[in-house]
């Protein structure tokens, strides 16, 4: 008999492990599929570069990951991007790179001039950008696509070679079903309150949002940060602090359902535990295949939350073989442009501490919600195609000294239209089955401190079901 049980070892199930341990409690087991703990969080040391198979970093707007890194004694390893050396993002655009005009927040310009002066948009593009100061507010709260709301502000120029590589590509999404609301809903309320996007970045740009209260001042103007040795560092951590006895990998779920008071876990080794609480940190599919006997309109669902694939691939060259100067965060590719990429993070430039001083690494983003055929090649053709691009987009035609891929299927959730009313319906669902909790990415925000953040809110709903006694 289990207080609770834990599935899924990815961030978001360690951190409900870490908060429940923390609590005080010993009544729990964490349990994982595969043979690792860390989900899509992988970090790998070869010939002196830092590789990140799944995310490099994570955003410091949201204090879970950095709080949970200091209380783990890793806050001497968190490291800050190098935005100060230069913030530039590059647009593959018309057969080369463009910098993205100086004073562009995410989608929206802060600074005229700059914007004016690019040739990437052509006149009648920025003409129809300019507009957006007349451009009336959307009437209701109606959910928007990422596509749609740009598209109606700021043109269809803006949208297909800035904002929809850009914004789309950072949840592998297709940007005519993203949901702003979901994903990035500052920009509704600034079309409410300042009646145009423009005018809201430019004052936003104006008074930037102030570090939090006790951040060093060496990490105050980082938006992301990472661990010197890699992510990994924070998963590895987590399970060195817990009670080994209380963690099981190599083992799977395969159907949780009722059994008096409690729930039922049968497991694939023929065994079975009782628990009181379930957390599901597994993707939303492997959930509702999990409870389709126990409530299958909860896992219909849960079914309904989309996933796609996507793959990275990390290459590492002598810094002599690169002849680009590399001085920025990388490059986007819109789709129009027809090349096979979606993006090409720098990633020894972003962070110090991924390759030896005279080499540099280099991550190359494939597939997606709309090329996910591409992702789901073997490593070895991901390796050569991402070599092939970078022959052409930077003229590197040397042989890496390190080549890494990393495939994700069906790994990356989609926040959809309609994405925030299908979890209010989950949620509803997830009434009628007291003990029943769900953490990860696939709900509130796929970020790691999103994760952490829900690991949290499963172990405190869990603390508030214990009978006081239980708890002191």
């Amino acid at each position: 008999m289990n207080g609770t049980v834990i599935l899924g070892g990815g961030i978001a199930g360690l951190a409900t492990a870490f908060a429940l341990h923390q609590s005080g409690s010993t009544d729990w087991t964490l349990i994982e599929g595969s043979s690792r703990w860390g989900g899509k969080i992988t970090s790998v040391h070869d010939h002196g570069f830092t590789i990140e198979g799944g995310p490099d970093s994570f955003i410091t707007t949201k204090q879970g990951a950095v709080e949970l890194c200091r209380t783990l004694g890793l806050g001497d390893q968190l490291t800050g991007s190098n935005t100060g050396k230069s913030a530039t993002t590059y647009i593959w655009s018309g057969g080369r790179l463009h910098p993205m005009p100086e004073g562009m927040m995410l989608m929206a310009p802060t600074m005229i001039v700059p914007f004016l002066r690019t040739p990437m948009i052509s006149w009648a593009g920025k003409l129809r950008m300019g507009m957006e100061f007349f451009v009336p507010r959307a009437r209701g709260d109606q959910d928007e696509s990422l596509a749609s709301f740009v598209r109606r502000r700021l043109g269809n120029e803006l949208l297909n070679k800035i904002a929809g590589p850009l914004m789309g590509g950072i949840h592998a999404a297709d940007p005519e079903r993203l949901s702003l609301k979901s994903t990035f809903p500052m920009f509704l309320q600034m079309e409410k309150k300042h009646g145009s996007l423009v005018r809201g970045m430019m004052k936003r740009a104006k008074h930037p949002v102030k570090p939090a209260a006790g951040q060093p001042a060496a990490q105050r103007t980082s938006m992301f940060m990472s661990l010197r040795g890699g992510l990994q560092q924070l998963a590895d951590a987590l399970v060195a602090t817990l009670p080994q006895e209380n963690l099981r990998t190599g083992l799977r779920a395969l159907s949780v359902s009722r059994y008096a008071d409690r729930y039922r876990i049968d497991l694939s080794d023929g065994s079975s535990l009782l628990a009181n609480d379930v957390v599901f940190a597994t993707p939303s599919f492997v959930t509702a295949d999990l409870l389709q006997t126990l409530d299958s309109v909860l896992a219909d669902r849960l079914r309904a939350i989309r996933y796609v694939s996507t793959a990275t691939v990390s290459l590492g060259f002598r810094r002599g073989q690169v002849a680009h100067p590399l001085q920025g965060a990388g490059f986007i590719v819109p789709q129009s442009e027809g090349r096979r990429i979606t993006a090409c993070s720098w990633s020894s430039v972003k962070f110090a501490h991924r390759a030896p001083d005279d080499c540099v690494l280099l991550r190359v983003f494939i597939g997606g919600a709309l090329a996910e055929n591409l992702a789901e090649q073997e490593e070895n053709a991901l390796i050569q195609l991402a070599r092939e691009e970078l022959q052409i987009m930077l003229g590197i035609d040397a042989t890496p000294v390190v080549a890494k891929a990393y495939r994700w299927h069906k790994a990356n959730p989609q926040y959809d239209v309609g994405h925030a009313d299908r979890i209010a319906e989950i949620e509803q669902s997830l009434l009628r089955h007291s003990g029943l909790h769900l953490a990860g990415a696939a709900y509130h925000g796929p970020g790691i401190p999103d994760c952490i953040q829900s690991g949290q809110d499963a172990a405190q709903a869990i603390a508030a079901r214990l009978p006081h006694a239980a708890r002191a």
